[in-house]
């Protein structure tokens, strides 16, 4: 039987959010002092980013392993956040990158990364804070699935959802831009993998291929001229970032195209700048499919954060029913732990039936 605490977690979700609660202020001051570069604050089992002992079937250490990292500053976690996590590495291919894998081309791992320092973005007034992030990227990790054959009819639902499986880490990093971002992950990668104690069915791989997944507007800054010393360095730079190793980073980018009548000014300049790298494969423009997330665990909707709102204002009984997550039973719009009144339009929340 599941039960609510009073901080409105229920027995699934309080071991998570609990340890981060405990581990992620001394790491998170880590990364803020300059002390480190990135700090891991969740996987999913000891050997991340192999996969766990029990899912290592469609596992090939002959390629280099696949990682998808959303990048963001989670504030808060949306269902467009979901939606990305949640895109098939397919969905980034060309046709004829796709029919030449000889193995399934999906991510063995996935990094859910929050930046505390972004060219563009500080904290503001009302924001959630950096801790409040991380609790709500915990339970965003629920509802990620694993990027193999488990969504097809084949896999029961009850084993996409399986932590182990779906293999979400998440983690903090100072790096402002993402050429820093991915030559920080490399190293601290490599350096966890040498390191690693692996099930002795899976061998380590030579080799790390990062995939960024990015909002339009995240394209747009990776190719703003302004962020760098001339347009000649921030080409030079990419071109590195998206090269193959040796020489380069073997990073990618998956971008979901924004949904809008016709694309902004700098748009247009970000996809031109990007030109070379699209139609080289390296950069993948795609469209969310944001839609209700079932889950095994339990049905739920997903509510947007002004519905919730407006029930708070409403004083609607039984309100911690509508998050079993982080909401406290106890509604109070002066609460600002109360992620529910973050500002947002799209705020990430189950509302279990």
């Amino acid at each position: 039987m599941k039960t609510i605490s009073n901080d409105g977690l229920n027995s699934e979700t309080q071991p998570m959010v609990h340890i981060i609660r405990q581990s992620a202020p001394a790491l998170l001051q880590r990364v803020q002092q300059g002390l480190e570069k990135f700090q891991l604050i969740h996987a999913p089992h000891p050997t991340w980013p192999l996969p766990h002992s029990h899912v290592v079937s469609q596992y090939n250490s002959r390629r280099p392993l696949r990682i998808s990292i959303l990048d963001s500053s989670f504030n808060p976690p949306t269902l467009a956040h979901l939606a990305l996590a949640n895109s098939p590495r397919s969905e980034g291919l060309s046709i004829s990158e796709e029919a030449n894998h000889a193995d399934p081309p999906f991510y063995d791992a996935k990094l859910l990364l929050l930046s505390v320092k972004n060219v563009d973005k500080s904290l503001k007034p009302g924001d959630a804070t950096y801790q409040q992030r991380l609790e709500m990227m915990s339970l965003l990790t629920l509802a990620i699935q694993p990027d193999v054959d488990a969504t097809s009819s084949s896999s029961p639902i009850s084993d996409i959802f399986i932590p182990e499986r779906a293999n979400v880490a998440i983690g903090i990093t100072d790096e402002p831009t993402f050429v820093g971002k991915a030559n920080t992950l490399i190293d601290f990668l490599k350096t966890r993998l040498s390191s690693s104690n692996a099930p002795v069915q899976v061998s380590v791989p030579q080799d790390i291929e990062l995939t960024f997944l990015v909002g339009m507007d995240t394209l747009e800054r990776l190719f703003a001229p302004r962020y760098y010393t001339s347009e000649e360095a921030m080409m030079s730079s990419l071109r590195k970032f998206f090269s193959q190793p040796p020489a380069g980073d073997n990073s990618r980018i998956v971008c979901a195209r924004r949904v809008v009548e016709a694309p902004t000014s700098s748009e247009l300049q970000a996809l031109s700048f990007a030109k070379e790298f699209v139609d080289s494969g390296r950069i993948a423009i795609i469209d969310l499919k944001v839609t209700r997330v079932p889950t095994a665990r339990q049905p739920c909707d997903v509510l947007a954060v002004f519905q919730v709102r407006s029930m708070i204002v409403r004083g609607a009984s039984g309100l911690q029913m509508i998050s079993r997550n982080i909401l406290s039973s106890t509604a109070s719009t002066k609460r600002q732990s109360n992620v529910l009144i973050l500002p947002s339009s799209q705020a990430f929340f189950y509302n279990p039936t």
